[in-house]
């Protein structure tokens, strides 16, 4: 999660604030990340606080909000989140966003992983 504050961001295009790249179907190396393909661009999450729009600026914009990817299994079910097509990923007011993060500490943590992971409330 990257926390950004206090930004001033002067005539920025709907759409042009970000870009969200897609995870490559060729990343799925079984001495990478297993089977499963490196899914890194699809969790990335931009919290904005403090922010302030001069001259031309995207629909919606407020002073806080996140960035999130779009992510087919996540974005599309967060209330407060909308899509945007430009940027490949969604808008969001939503302020309980955040990232969680599992570190293995095993000697072989690069030879194997556990994905994917799922939660449930």
């Amino acid at each position: 999660m990257q926390e950004l504050e206090d930004n001033e961001f002067q005539n920025v295009e709907d759409g042009a604030i970000a870009y969200f790249s897609s995870p490559q179907a060729g990343w799925a190396v079984i001495s990478d990340c297993g089977e499963f393909p490196c899914t890194a661009p699809l969790n990335i999450l931009y919290m904005f606080k403090g922010t302030t729009w001069t001259g031309i600026r995207p629909s919606g914009t407020r002073s806080s909000f996140q960035l999130i990817a779009n992510n087919s299994g996540f974005a599309p079910y967060i209330e407060g989140c909308t899509a945007n097509t430009d940027m490949n990923g969604y808008w969001c007011q939503a302020d309980k966003l955040g990232i969680l993060l599992f570190e293995s500490e095993d000697g072989d943590k690069y030879d194997r992983s556990m994905q994917p992971i799922y939660l449930q409330q």
